[in-house]
C-alpha cells in the first residue's frame, strides 16, 4: 500500500468533507438561505459521527485522521458559532470560550512539541459531549429560524444547550490543561 492511498481513506474523506462543508453552511447562512445552512451543517455534524465509525469498522487509523479530525470539529463550530453570534441568536461570549479554548489547545500542543513531549490526539468525554452540545445548539437554533418557531419558546432551550456547551468547554479547558502541565514536566527521556 503506498503513502498515498493510506492517507486517502472513507474516515479521512469524511473529515475532508466536514472542512469543506463548514464554509458552505457560512456562506449559505450569511446568504440568508437557511434550509440549505440547515442541510450543509447537518451533513457535516453527521460525518462526525460516520468518519469515527468507519474508522473502527474498516481499521482505517491514520495519523492525519487523527490531527485532522479535531480540526474539522473545530472549524465547523466556529463557523456556526459565529454565524448565529453575528445573526444574534447567541451571545458573543460563546463563540469566544470555544475559540479561546482551542486556540489554548494549540499553544499547548505547540509548547509540548517544542519540548519533544507527547501530544494529546484524542478527545476527552468531556470534550466530545462539548462538540456534541454545540452541534445541537446550532442545530436547534437553525431549525427554529426555518420553522419561523416563536422566539419566546425557542430561545430558552436554545440558551440552556448553549449553556450546556459552555459548561463542557469550561471542563475540557481544564481538562486539557491539566494533561498539557502534566505532559511538560515529564523528563523527555521518559514520555
Amino acid at each position: 500500500m503506498t503513502r498515498v492511498s493510506r492517507l486517502v481513506t472513507l474516515p479521512n474523506a469524511l473529515t475532508a468533507s466536514r472542512i469543506v462543508l463548514a464554509p458552505v453552511f457560512l456562506v449559505l447562512y450569511i446568504r440568508g438561505d437557511t434550509v440549505r445552512a440547515l442541510a450543509a451543517f447537518a451533513a457535516a455534524a453527521a460525518t462526525d459521527v460516520l468518519d469515527g465509525l468507519a474508522a473502527r469498522v474498516l481499521r482505517q487509523y491514520t495519523r492525519l485522521g487523527a490531527f485532522l479530525d479535531p480540526i474539522a470539529d473545530k472549524f465547523l463550530a466556529a463557523c456556526a458559532l459565529f454565524a448565529l453570534w453575528q445573526r444574534g441568536r447567541l451571545p458573543l461570549w460563546l463563540p469566544l470560550l470555544v475559540i479561546s479554548r482551542d486556540a489554548a489547545q494549540l499553544l499547548g500542543a505547540a509548547a509540548l512539541r517544542w519540548l519533544r513531549r507527547e501530544i494529546p490526539v484524542a478527545p476527552t468525554r468531556i470534550g466530545k459531549y462539548a462538540t456534541f452540545s454545540i452541534a445541537a445548539t446550532v442545530v436547534l437554533s437553525l431549525a427554529a429560524e426555518f420553522l419561523a418557531w416563536p422566539a419566546q419558546q425557542v430561545m430558552p432551550v436554545v440558551a440552556a444547550l448553549g449553556l450546556i456547551a459552555a459548561q463542557c468547554v469550561a471542563v475540557s479547558w481544564f481538562q486539557y490543561f491539566l494533561y498539557f502541565v502534566r505532559s511538560a514536566r515529564v523528563p523527555a527521556d521518559s514520555g
